[in-house]
């Protein structure tokens, strides 16, 4: 995923710290230090100001169209969301509507990254049509989509530091995708089956719990890296 042109990352305390962490990591990048910047990260998600309102929306958006789906069937889904005429369109152009749809036409960086984190976790979970989020379970679906979210989330944040201090492109691409998949496999981690399975189902889809959710895995992989 590209990031915003001239993206500054936020100035609070936690974040400088973060942006630091960034910097020592690229001088000594051990296991060590990347366990560090994740667990830096995760902490000025939590901390630092951030608030993943508009993401939050646009995954419950997901949620709620993927259980109509699966209670009430596709059509009445898309006539739930007002989009009848989606009907008419390819399988992958539907995914496709439908995704910019929940994403707000990726309009914000957030809207970008939720547009992203989604059409990822698709991927990931074979959604090749419609239909198909019909035998997937929701809160497999929303862990992907949060995994995704991390992932690009640090890359939006960070690539213009990393690319600055890592004049060789290749080192640059190596960096972060090091970091996306070291976060990416936490945050799976610490989403447990036990912590997802604490959401009532019938409320899966509301976005302020898909937003506590969102954080209370950010907030566990401080707690897994010792913060």
């Amino acid at each position: 995923m590209g990031t915003s042109k001239g993206y500054i990352a936020p100035s609070t305390p936690s974040w400088r710290q973060a942006k630091r962490e960034v910097s020592r990591y690229l001088s000594n990048p051990t296991e060590t230090e990347r366990k560090t910047l994740a667990a830096q990260y995760a902490k000025a998600m939590t901390t630092g100001g951030y608030t993943a309102s508009q993401v939050a929306k646009a995954f419950a958006g997901v949620i709620s169209f993927s259980s109509a789906i699966a209670s009430r069937g596709y059509t009445a889904a898309l006539h739930d969301i007002g989009r009848d005429d989606i009907l008419s369109l390819g399988p992958q152009e539907t995914l496709d509507t439908l995704i910019s749809i929940f994403a707000n036409a990726g309009s914000t960086i957030d809207d970008k990254i939720a547009l992203d984190s989604i059409s990822e976790s698709f991927q990931v979970l074979q959604v090749i049509e419609p239909e198909d989020l019909k035998s997937i379970n929701t809160s497999r679906l929303l862990r992907e989509m949060i995994c995704q979210f991390a992932k690009l989330k640090f890359a939006q944040l960070f690539d213009k530091q990393i690319r600055n201090k890592c004049p060789i492109v290749e080192e640059a691409n190596r960096r972060i995708a090091e970091m996306q998949d070291y976060i990416y496999y936490t945050m799976g981690q610490k989403l447990t089956n036990d912590i997802l399975g604490e959401i009532n189902p019938n409320n899966i889809a509301n976005e302020v719990i898909v937003r506590n959710t969102l954080e209370e895995g950010f907030r566990l992989m401080t707690i897994y890296y010792g913060e």
